[in-house]
Protein backbone atom coordinates (compact mmCIF):
# COMPACT_ATOMS: atom_id res chain seq x y z
CA UNK A 1 0.00 0.00 0.00
CA UNK A 2 1.79 3.52 -0.96
CA UNK A 3 2.03 6.34 1.55
CA UNK A 4 -0.89 8.31 -0.52
CA UNK A 5 -3.27 5.41 -0.02
CA UNK A 6 -2.20 4.26 3.66
CA UNK A 7 -3.08 8.50 4.51
CA UNK A 8 -6.43 8.09 2.78
CA UNK A 9 -7.42 4.98 4.40
CA UNK A 10 -6.82 6.16 7.93
CA UNK A 11 -8.33 9.27 7.11
CA UNK A 12 -11.56 7.11 6.21
CA UNK A 13 -10.98 5.07 9.06
CA UNK A 14 -10.76 8.40 11.33
CA UNK A 15 -14.86 8.82 10.63
CA UNK A 16 -15.78 4.72 11.02
CA UNK A 17 -18.20 4.72 14.11
CA UNK A 18 -18.81 1.30 15.70
CA UNK A 19 -21.35 -0.85 17.50
CA UNK A 20 -20.93 -2.57 20.60
CA UNK A 21 -20.75 -5.62 21.25
CA UNK A 22 -17.99 -6.69 18.84
CA UNK A 23 -16.21 -3.83 17.81
CA UNK A 24 -13.30 -4.52 21.04
CA UNK A 25 -9.46 -4.49 20.05
CA UNK A 26 -8.54 -8.47 19.78
CA UNK A 27 -5.49 -7.29 21.77
CA UNK A 28 -7.99 -6.97 24.84
CA UNK A 29 -10.34 -9.31 24.41
CA UNK A 30 -8.66 -12.68 22.33
CA UNK A 31 -6.60 -15.44 24.18
CA UNK A 32 -4.16 -15.52 21.75
CA UNK A 33 -2.81 -13.51 18.26
CA UNK A 34 -1.63 -15.11 15.46
CA UNK A 35 -1.46 -18.42 17.59
CA UNK A 36 0.64 -16.34 20.19
CA UNK A 37 -0.03 -15.94 23.94
CA UNK A 38 -1.65 -12.68 24.32
CA UNK A 39 0.19 -11.11 27.61
CA UNK A 40 -2.78 -8.03 27.64
CA UNK A 41 -5.56 -11.01 27.82
CA UNK A 42 -4.77 -12.06 31.32
CA UNK A 43 -5.35 -8.67 32.81
CA UNK A 44 -9.18 -9.09 30.84
CA UNK A 45 -11.72 -9.14 33.54
CA UNK A 46 -13.34 -11.85 34.74
CA UNK A 47 -17.50 -11.62 34.41
CA UNK A 48 -19.31 -13.60 36.88
CA UNK A 49 -21.82 -16.62 35.18
CA UNK A 50 -25.03 -14.01 35.42
CA UNK A 51 -23.18 -11.13 33.51
CA UNK A 52 -23.38 -10.54 30.29
CA UNK A 53 -21.30 -7.67 29.11
CA UNK A 54 -22.32 -5.39 25.95
CA UNK A 55 -19.56 -2.36 26.77
CA UNK A 56 -16.83 -2.74 28.78
CA UNK A 57 -13.99 0.20 28.00
CA UNK A 58 -11.43 -2.43 29.02
CA UNK A 59 -11.72 -3.64 25.91
CA UNK A 60 -10.27 -1.26 23.35
CA UNK A 61 -6.42 0.05 23.21
CA UNK A 62 -7.73 3.89 22.93
CA UNK A 63 -11.31 5.56 23.88
CA UNK A 64 -10.99 8.88 22.63
CA UNK A 65 -9.44 10.11 19.68
CA UNK A 66 -5.79 11.22 18.80
CA UNK A 67 -4.11 11.57 15.65
CA UNK A 68 -3.67 8.22 13.80
CA UNK A 69 -6.35 6.05 15.47
CA UNK A 70 -8.01 4.33 12.89
CA UNK A 71 -10.52 3.32 15.62
CA UNK A 72 -11.83 4.58 18.86
CA UNK A 73 -15.13 4.06 20.42
CA UNK A 74 -16.16 6.89 22.82
CA UNK A 75 -16.53 11.21 21.71
CA UNK A 76 -15.56 13.65 24.00
CA UNK A 77 -18.44 17.17 23.30
CA UNK A 78 -17.40 20.40 24.55
CA UNK A 79 -20.51 22.08 24.67
CA UNK A 80 -19.29 25.37 27.00
CA UNK A 81 -16.68 26.04 24.83
CA UNK A 82 -13.93 27.24 27.69
CA UNK A 83 -11.43 25.31 26.35
CA UNK A 84 -7.99 27.79 27.28
CA UNK A 85 -5.00 27.58 26.25
CA UNK A 86 -3.84 26.40 30.36
CA UNK A 87 -6.58 24.42 30.87
CA UNK A 88 -8.31 21.91 28.52
CA UNK A 89 -12.03 21.02 30.08
CA UNK A 90 -13.32 18.71 28.16
CA UNK A 91 -13.22 14.85 28.70
CA UNK A 92 -9.99 13.73 27.79
CA UNK A 93 -7.51 10.07 28.17
CA UNK A 94 -5.51 10.54 30.70
CA UNK A 95 -4.22 6.68 31.34
CA UNK A 96 -3.26 5.15 28.26
CA UNK A 97 -2.53 1.71 29.88
CA UNK A 98 -2.99 -0.78 26.74
CA UNK A 99 -6.95 -2.14 27.35
CA UNK A 100 -7.00 0.20 30.81
CA UNK A 101 -7.66 3.39 29.24
CA UNK A 102 -9.11 6.18 31.80
CA UNK A 103 -11.12 9.78 30.75
CA UNK A 104 -11.21 12.73 32.86
CA UNK A 105 -13.11 15.65 33.22
CA UNK A 106 -11.66 18.48 35.90
CA UNK A 107 -12.05 22.04 34.27
CA UNK A 108 -14.57 23.42 36.75
CA UNK A 109 -12.17 25.92 37.51
CA UNK A 110 -12.68 27.93 34.63
CA UNK A 111 -16.03 28.37 34.74
CA UNK A 112 -19.28 26.29 34.55
CA UNK A 113 -18.89 22.93 32.59
CA UNK A 114 -21.04 20.92 30.27
CA UNK A 115 -19.07 18.29 29.06
CA UNK A 116 -20.33 15.09 27.14
CA UNK A 117 -18.77 11.82 26.82
CA UNK A 118 -20.47 9.76 23.83
CA UNK A 119 -20.28 5.81 23.72
CA UNK A 120 -20.36 4.45 20.10
CA UNK A 121 -23.58 2.56 19.55
CA UNK A 122 -24.81 0.12 21.41
CA UNK A 123 -27.18 -3.04 20.37
CA UNK A 124 -29.29 -4.38 22.58
CA UNK A 125 -30.94 -6.86 20.20
CA UNK A 126 -30.07 -10.29 22.03
CA UNK A 127 -27.98 -12.79 20.15
CA UNK A 128 -30.35 -15.98 18.23
CA UNK A 129 -31.72 -14.93 15.95
CA UNK A 130 -35.11 -14.32 17.50
CA UNK A 131 -35.45 -10.77 17.80
CA UNK A 132 -35.46 -10.23 21.82
CA UNK A 133 -34.39 -6.83 22.83
CA UNK A 134 -33.63 -5.81 25.84
CA UNK A 135 -35.77 -3.51 28.36
CA UNK A 136 -33.03 -2.74 30.85
CA UNK A 137 -29.20 -2.92 31.77
CA UNK A 138 -27.05 -2.03 34.00
CA UNK A 139 -24.20 0.39 34.01
CA UNK A 140 -21.07 0.12 36.32
CA UNK A 141 -19.08 3.35 36.83
CA UNK A 142 -15.35 2.54 38.10
CA UNK A 143 -13.33 5.76 38.76
CA UNK A 144 -12.15 8.50 41.26
CA UNK A 145 -13.72 11.66 42.15
CA UNK A 146 -12.15 14.91 43.64
CA UNK A 147 -14.58 16.14 46.73
CA UNK A 148 -13.84 20.00 45.72
CA UNK A 149 -13.33 20.84 48.88
CA UNK A 150 -11.85 23.88 47.79
CA UNK A 151 -13.90 25.39 45.42
CA UNK A 152 -17.77 25.78 45.49
CA UNK A 153 -17.87 25.84 41.93
CA UNK A 154 -16.80 22.15 42.02
CA UNK A 155 -19.72 19.38 42.05
CA UNK A 156 -19.78 15.93 43.39
CA UNK A 157 -21.86 14.12 40.54
CA UNK A 158 -22.27 13.51 36.88
CA UNK A 159 -25.14 13.23 34.71
CA UNK A 160 -26.45 10.10 32.58
CA UNK A 161 -27.77 10.84 29.22
CA UNK A 162 -29.40 7.96 26.69
CA UNK A 163 -30.47 8.32 23.20
CA UNK A 164 -32.12 5.17 21.86
CA UNK A 165 -31.90 4.31 18.22
CA UNK A 166 -31.74 0.96 16.07
CA UNK A 167 -28.43 2.45 14.00
CA UNK A 168 -25.43 3.69 13.99
CA UNK A 169 -25.32 7.33 13.60
CA UNK A 170 -22.84 8.29 10.93
CA UNK A 171 -22.50 11.97 12.40
CA UNK A 172 -21.54 10.30 15.47
CA UNK A 173 -24.59 10.97 17.70
CA UNK A 174 -23.16 13.93 18.62
CA UNK A 175 -26.80 15.90 18.72
CA UNK A 176 -27.46 16.02 22.40
CA UNK A 177 -30.98 17.35 21.55
CA UNK A 178 -31.55 13.44 20.96
CA UNK A 179 -30.67 12.42 24.60
CA UNK A 180 -32.95 12.10 27.52
CA UNK A 181 -31.51 12.10 31.33
CA UNK A 182 -31.89 9.02 32.98
CA UNK A 183 -29.56 9.52 36.17
CA UNK A 184 -27.38 10.81 37.98
CA UNK A 185 -24.31 9.34 39.67
CA UNK A 186 -23.53 10.55 43.28
CA UNK A 187 -20.67 8.57 44.82
CA UNK A 188 -20.78 8.85 48.56
CA UNK A 189 -17.59 12.07 48.70
CA UNK A 190 -16.56 13.60 51.10
CA UNK A 191 -13.11 15.54 51.12
CA UNK A 192 -9.95 14.56 48.99
CA UNK A 193 -9.51 12.17 46.07
CA UNK A 194 -11.95 9.16 46.85
CA UNK A 195 -12.28 5.88 44.71
CA UNK A 196 -15.76 4.74 44.20
CA UNK A 197 -18.05 1.84 42.44
CA UNK A 198 -21.49 2.65 41.15
CA UNK A 199 -23.85 0.93 39.50
CA UNK A 200 -26.93 2.43 37.77
CA UNK A 201 -30.01 0.79 35.94
CA UNK A 202 -31.43 2.17 32.40
CA UNK A 203 -35.03 1.39 31.12
CA UNK A 204 -34.99 0.95 27.84
CA UNK A 205 -37.87 0.46 25.11
CA UNK A 206 -38.30 -1.73 21.82
CA UNK A 207 -35.98 -0.05 19.52
CA UNK A 208 -32.79 -2.67 19.45
CA UNK A 209 -29.98 -0.04 20.56
CA UNK A 210 -28.86 3.07 22.45
CA UNK A 211 -26.02 5.78 22.92
CA UNK A 212 -24.83 6.56 26.77
CA UNK A 213 -24.14 9.99 27.44
CA UNK A 214 -21.58 10.78 30.24
CA UNK A 215 -22.28 14.96 31.21
CA UNK A 216 -19.74 17.06 33.24
CA UNK A 217 -21.12 19.83 35.08
CA UNK A 218 -18.01 20.84 36.71
CA UNK A 219 -17.14 18.51 38.64
CA UNK A 220 -13.15 16.51 38.94
CA UNK A 221 -13.70 12.61 38.04
CA UNK A 222 -11.65 10.43 36.42
CA UNK A 223 -13.17 7.12 35.13
CA UNK A 224 -11.53 3.89 35.08
CA UNK A 225 -13.90 1.72 33.49
CA UNK A 226 -17.57 2.17 32.27
CA UNK A 227 -19.37 -1.55 31.80
CA UNK A 228 -22.64 -1.49 30.39
CA UNK A 229 -24.10 -5.63 30.45
CA UNK A 230 -27.35 -7.32 31.39
CA UNK A 231 -27.74 -10.12 33.78
CA UNK A 232 -29.38 -13.69 33.38
CA UNK A 233 -29.80 -16.46 35.23
CA UNK A 234 -27.55 -19.34 34.66
CA UNK A 235 -28.62 -22.49 33.42
CA UNK A 236 -28.70 -25.09 36.18
CA UNK A 237 -29.73 -28.63 37.36
CA UNK A 238 -31.24 -28.92 41.20
CA UNK A 239 -32.60 -31.94 42.68
CA UNK A 240 -35.14 -33.69 40.10
CA UNK A 241 -35.93 -29.89 37.61
CA UNK A 242 -33.50 -28.83 34.83
CA UNK A 243 -33.58 -24.84 34.04
CA UNK A 244 -32.08 -23.35 30.96
CA UNK A 245 -30.85 -20.05 30.98
CA UNK A 246 -33.17 -17.49 31.19
CA UNK A 247 -32.43 -13.38 31.14
CA UNK A 248 -33.05 -11.70 34.36
CA UNK A 249 -36.23 -9.69 34.97
CA UNK A 250 -36.28 -6.77 32.63
CA UNK A 251 -37.93 -4.38 35.19
CA UNK A 252 -36.39 -2.42 37.34
CA UNK A 253 -38.63 -4.43 40.17
CA UNK A 254 -39.44 -7.57 40.79
CA UNK A 255 -37.57 -11.06 40.60
CA UNK A 256 -37.92 -13.27 36.88
CA UNK A 257 -39.86 -16.70 36.85
CA UNK A 258 -38.18 -19.29 35.00
CA UNK A 259 -40.23 -22.24 33.73
CA UNK A 260 -38.07 -26.31 34.37
CA UNK A 261 -37.96 -29.58 32.46
CA UNK A 262 -37.66 -32.45 34.86
CA UNK A 263 -34.64 -33.90 34.40
CA UNK A 264 -33.91 -38.12 32.52
CA UNK A 265 -35.91 -40.49 34.66
CA UNK A 266 -37.59 -38.42 36.42
CA UNK A 267 -41.41 -37.62 36.51
CA UNK A 268 -43.84 -35.38 37.79
CA UNK A 269 -46.14 -37.37 39.12
CA UNK A 270 -45.84 -37.64 43.10
CA UNK A 271 -45.20 -41.28 44.93
CA UNK A 272 -47.71 -42.28 46.75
Amino acid sequence: MTPVVLALFLAIATFVHGQAPGDGSDLCTEDSIQGFPNPFFEIRPVYSASERPLMDSRDYLRLLQESGDAYVPWQSLDRDNNNTNMVVTEWTQTGTATCQGTVTACGFSVGAQENWLITQHINTVLPGGGGERLRKVTVQFEGTLNGCDISRQCRQSFELYKWETSAIDRNGATNTNNYVRVGRVSPSVTSGVTSFVDSHNIELGTTGGFYLGVVDLSTCVTLTRILVLYYVCPEETSELISRPEAIESQSLEGSPSVEGECVENSSTESGD
